[in-house]
C-alpha cells in the first residue's frame, strides 16, 4: 500500500523528511518560536470599543458578534471561536444557536450555564464578513498583500483576546475554545497571546507532515489556507508551534475515525505534547469522527473549573 506522498517529486519527499529548524529543543527555542509567531501575524490593531453588537478596532475595522454574561460569574471568560463548517453565512451564530444541530446544543449556552462569560465574533470571511471569490483566491490576495488568511485570523483573535482580558468579566482568566478550525485558532491563541490563560481545542491537532503524507484534506487547498502560515510551515510542525503556549492549561480531543485528522497523525502528536508540555495537558482520543459531542464539551467545561 502506498501513501499519497509516494507520487510526489523526489525533492518534495526529501523536504518532508528534513529536520525542521525550530522543532522543540532547538537552541534558544522558546525565544525563537515566539519571534517566529510574532513575525507571522500582522501588527496589533487594538479594539476601541464594543457597541450594539459590533467590535470597533483602532484601524476602523468592524466585527459583528455577541457577549453573553451569566447571572453569576463562576468561571473564566471564554473567547468562543467558530468552526469553518463549509459554509460562510454563519459565524458566531452557529456557536450561540446551533441552527444545524451539529453541536447537540449551542456551546455558548452550555458555557454560560456553567458560569462562563462568552465572547463570540465573526472571523474574516464568515457571517457579515463574507467576501467575494473562493478561498484560494482570497488566500492568494492575502499573500499578495504580504500576509496570509491564517495570519489575519490569528492576529485578530490575539487583538480580541487582549480586549477581553482587560474587561471585568475576565477577572478569573480567559480561555480560548473551539472545534475544528476553531480548535486550531484556540491553541494558536494560547501560543500567541499572553492574555489567553487556557485553551480547549477539539479536533484540530496533529503532525502536519503526517497529514500531508496521508493525503488528509489539509493538502486539498481551499479550507486549508485558513490554517497554513507560510512563514511557519518550514520552521516547526503544529505540536511544536503549540508549545509556545506551554505550560498553560490545554485540553485536546480528537475522534478516532476523523477523516480530517487521521489517528496516525494525531496520536503521535498527543504523545509528543504529553512528553514536553510541562503543565496541565489533557489530551485524549474519543470514539467518533470529526464531531464535537456534548459529552466532550462537558469534559472541557470541567477542565476549565
Amino acid at each position: 500500500m502506498t501513501a499519497p506522498c509516494d507520487d510526489w517529486p523526489e525533492d518534495w519527499r526529501r523536504r518532508l523528511k528534513a529536520p525542521l529548524p525550530l522543532a522543540h529543543g532547538a537552541p534558544d527555542w522558546r525565544r525563537r518560536i515566539r519571534a517566529a509567531w510574532t513575525a507571522a501575524l500582522p501588527a496589533p490593531d487594538p479594539v476601541a470599543n464594543f457597541q450594539d453588537g459590533t467590535l470597533h478596532f483602532a484601524s476602523g475595522k468592524q466585527v459583528r458578534g455577541i457577549v453573553l454574561v451569566p447571572d453569576r460569574i463562576t468561571g473564566c471568560a471564554v473567547l468562543l471561536l467558530h468552526d469553518h463548517g463549509g459554509r460562510f453565512d454563519q459565524g458566531w451564530r452557529k456557536m450561540v444557536t446551533d441552527p444545524q444541530g451539529f453541536y447537540g446544543g449551542a456551546p455558548a449556552q452550555r458555557l454560560v450555564a456553567a458560569g462562563h462569560p462568552v465572547f463570540c465574533f465573526d472571523t474574516l470571511g464568515w457571517g457579515d464578513r463574507q467576501m467575494p471569490g473562493d478561498q484560494q483566491a482570497l488566500a492568494c490576495t492575502a499573500m499578495g498583500l504580504g500576509t496570509s488568511l491564517a495570519g489575519l485570523v490569528a492576529g485578530e483573535d490575539r487583538d480580541i483576546a487582549a480586549w477581553i482580558a482587560a474587561r471585568p468579566e475576565a477577572r478569573r482568566g480567559l480561555a480560548a475554545w473551539g472545534f475544528s478550525f476553531g480548535a486550531f485558532r484556540a491553541w494558536q491563541a494560547l501560543a500567541t497571546s499572553d492574555h489567553v490563560t487556557a485553551a480547549v481545542a477539539i479536533s484540530w491537532m496533529a503532525w502536519r507532515r503526517d497529514l500531508l503524507r496521508l493525503g488528509a484534506p489539509l493538502s486539498a487547498g481551499q479550507a486549508a489556507f485558513w490554517m497554513l502560515h507560510p512563514s511557519l510551515t518550514g520552521l516547526a510542525d503544529l505540536p511544536d508551534l503549540a508549545m509556545a503556549g506551554a505550560p498553560k492549561p490545554l485540553f485536546l480531543r480528537s475522534g478516532d475515525a476523523d477523516r480530517h485528522l487521521p489517528l496516525a497523525a494525531v496520536a503521535p502528536a498527543f504523545a509528543h505534547l504529553h512528553g514536553i508540555w510541562g503543565g496541565r495537558l489533557d489530551a485524549e482520543i474519543f470514539p467518533g469522527g470529526h464531531v464535537c459531542p456534548p459529552e466532550v464539551q462537558q469534559q472541557a467545561i470541567a477542565f476549565l473549573m
